[in-house]
């Protein structure tokens, strides 16, 4: 299987990301299938937490509501894919809402 990768390009420098779609294929189709559809573009990193993680990639953002900021997205959900990969320094995740699956 070819390897599936991406680039975020950012101010401060580019971050390139590397995705398994033999442990998660909906979570890397469902980004990669956003991302070539312009979805990403252009939003920020709105949650910042030094020495611990960044989210981004909300189109509410852009809303002068700052309420919605942060709960923009799809407008779906997709199945969790839980998986034995070790969550660490560097990895890339979705937020996940209140729906237990």
């Amino acid at each position: 299987m070819a390897e599936t990768k991406a680039v975020i390009e950012t101010k401060f420098g580019n971050i390139e990301l590397k995705f398994f779609p033999d442990v998660a294929p909906n979570h890397v189709n469902n980004f990669t299938g956003l991302a070539k559809k312009g979805f990403y573009d252009g939003t920020i990193f709105h949650r910042v937490i030094p020495g611990f993680m960044i989210q981004g990639g909300d189109p509410n953002y852009k809303s002068p509501d700052k309420s919605k900021h942060g709960m923009g997205g799809p407008g779906y959900t997709i199945k969790a894919e839980f998986n034995n990969m070790p969550h660490k320094r560097g990895t890339l995740s979705a937020a996940r809402s209140a729906n237990p699956d």
